[in-house]
């Protein structure tokens, strides 16, 4: 009897909570049906891009990365190893191809690391997530500083010749302040970065921890105010010098050119026109080449950052679709670190000769061990090339000869 009345009892007093505990479960219950099962298991995963654009971006990145870095590899060996490589001209090469392996192997696989992953995965560390934001916009600042004093000091050597010449002590200081500038550059993003950490509660007494490594401006419409900045300064400024300067050079060197030869020309007058206006004409192929690639490699990704950072609704960018046109525009820009070893270096006779050294690629030899009839041939125009011509007279033939040195300094030094 006693029995039945505590029970009873306790019945009575224990109805509200298990009607309350019920009431709750059922919301959990119904609010984990409203969770896309596809979320869950890219929070499980840590994958924020399905297949096959996951596999596709790794295996893309991974190709970037490696002809970049084999390339830019090749430029600083093939200066350090020989002590005539080491001009100051060629100082500039140099830092730009430290830029870009810093590109390479730095800023690209941590760009695909935040594209792929919902969740910063490298733990709670405030100043890696900070030193992340900020290598990534350095490398890129110093390779396009780099690349518009390369084409201010060529613009200098040729278009004003005979002002006295970039020292080892001058290409030292310029290259030292380039890294300060895009130091400073690149500071906004290392105050503005923060790390966010969340515990969450596992299963007795596992621990579960997310870190979203994100940008906190401390001023509204920051991240704009950032992206237009870097449009301008990282894009539209150095495009204009750099084009500018080029420009000026190949009128430069069209009107040196035209002014090198007589009226009355005979044969082999004729043939050095002709060999040094192809020469000519494959020096403005490189400046415009230089020019149009780097124009059309930064453009998708400056606009792409604008557009998404003045968008009214800037969470429709995280989208899956939208984050693969990210990755898409990002590996436009840093295509760059892969053409500029070319444009650079492959095309410059000098480096081509020694990554040939490097890489033991021999001459082509003909069955006797001869050089081949078509090098033959080749080397006996340039030594008709480099002799003078008797029908010319002394101003004449220097002026060509300045045309000459002019196309050295692009293709040479």
């Amino acid at each position: 009897m006693f029995y039945f009345l505590f029970v009873h009892l306790l019945k009575n007093k224990m109805e509200p909570e298990i009607h309350k505990f019920n009431k709750t479960l059922s919301e959990v219950l119904n609010r984990s049906n409203e969770v896309d099962p596809k979320l869950y298991d890219r929070y499980l995963m840590n994958k924020a891009i399905d297949e096959p654009a996951y596999t596709v971006l790794i295996v893309m990145y991974c190709l970037l990365i490696i002809m970049g870095a084999l390339g830019n590899t090749l430029v600083i060996i093939a200066v350090f190893r020989k002590p005539t490589m080491r001009t100051p001209r060629n100082m500039f090469i140099v830092n730009l191809a430290v830029a870009d392996l810093l590109l390479c192997t730095v800023t690209m696989p941590l760009t695909l690391m935040e594209i792929l992953t919902k969740y910063f995965p490298l733990g709670n560390y405030l100043f890696v997530c900070k030193t992340i934001g900020i290598l990534q916009a350095m490398s890129t600042y110093v390779s396009t500083l780099s690349i518009t004093a390369i084409a201010l000091d060529r613009y200098q050597v040729i278009v004003y010749p005979t002002k006295e010449s970039l020292q080892i002590f001058g290409a030292a200081f310029i290259l030292l302040l380039i890294w300060i500038v895009a130091v400073v550059l690149a500071m906004p993003l290392f105050i503005a970065r923060h790390l966010q950490h969340h515990d969450l509660p596992g299963i007795g007494s596992d621990m579960f921890s997310l870190d979203f490594c994100i940008e906190n401006w401390p001023i509204e419409h920051g991240r704009a105010y950032y992206s237009i900045f870097t449009l301008i300064f990282q894009y539209t400024v150095p495009i204009i010098i750099v084009s500018a300067a080029y420009y000026r050079i190949s009128y430069k060197l069209r009107y040196r050119f035209q002014a090198g030869f007589v009226s009355t020309e005979d044969n082999l007058q004729k043939n050095r026109r002709q060999l040094r206006g192809r020469r000519l004409q494959r020096t403005n192929l490189l400046l415009g080449s230089i020019a149009i690639i780097f124009c059309i490699s930064w453009l998708p990704l400056n606009l792409f950052n604008l557009i998404a950072d003045l968008s009214p609704d800037p969470d429709k960018f995280i989208s899956q679709p939208m984050m693969v046109c990210y990755a898409i525009c990002h590996m436009m820009g840093m295509s760059s670190a892969c053409s500029n070893p070319i444009l650079y270096g492959c095309l410059n006779e000098n480096f081509w000769k020694e990554f040939k050294d490097i890489l033991c690629i021999e001459k082509g030899l003909d069955e006797v061990g001869r050089p081949t009839q078509r090098l033959s041939v080749r080397k006996k125009c340039e030594n008709n090339l480099l002799k003078p011509d008797l029908m010319t007279d002394a101003t004449n033939y220097q002026q060509c000869n300045t045309v000459s040195t002019d196309l050295t300094v692009l293709t040479k030094c």
